[in-house]
């Protein structure tokens, strides 16, 4: 066993992977930067070191328990650390959570057309994930944010977005406008606007 995994297990912090069976294991985290301006990335932005045998990926959800609370992580990127000899991870503290919802059409037992907004993972009602507020600031320096956007979330490719779907945050609804898939393995940015249709 090497010297990092020891030190996981003895002084690391709980930690349970969310997954259809749940893994329970120990992890070490800490800020990743402490140098931004922007107090919502230094706040955000988390990198830690967690068992091999965890086999952790991009796009899952960690909960991380201290004397105080349990905290919500989603899962960036990953990579093995040939120094440790564990894996190596970034993630984004979770700071909303969200309901998945697309318009349905199904016809009922008298062939009715019946069109009703239906949460996309019933199972899974309320989603955890990393939100930004659109600024002004932020419309400046990143290219490709739409003039409508309101809160860029990233949420894990698992579960499914597609345009025209909705995010229910805060009991507003909002109307995926832009899906980028390109940068994180297991990770969407999805840009949402106002979204204005009935329920």
């Amino acid at each position: 066993m090497s010297y990092a995994k020891k030190f996981i297990l003895a002084y690391g912090q709980e930690c349970v992977i969310d997954r259809p069976v749940p893994f329970n294991t120990k992890v070490s985290i800490v800020r990743s930067t402490k140098a931004a301006r922007d107090l919502s990335i230094r706040a955000g932005y988390w990198e830690g070191l967690i068992p091999i045998e965890s086999q952790l990926k991009s796009g899952e959800v960690i909960t991380v328990s201290n004397a105080f609370e349990q905290i919500q992580f989603l899962v960036q990127n990953t990579n093995y650390d040939a120094q440790s000899q564990q894996i190596a991870f970034f993630c984004a503290k979770c700071n909303a959570i969200i309901q998945h919802k697309r318009y349905i059409q199904t016809i009922d037992a008298n062939n009715n057309l019946i069109r009703e907004w239906q949460d996309v993972n019933p199972e899974k009602i309320e989603i955890p994930c990393y939100s930004q507020a659109v600024t002004q600031k932020m419309k400046q320096e990143e290219v490709g944010l739409l003039d409508n956007t309101i809160y860029v979330f990233q949420v894990p490719k698992s579960l499914g977005v597609k345009e025209l779907d909705r995010f229910v945050h805060n009991g507003k609804n909002y109307q995926v406008s832009s899906i980028d898939d390109v940068g994180l393995d297991g990770v969407w940015r999805v840009q949402v606007e106002q979204d204005n249709r009935p329920d």
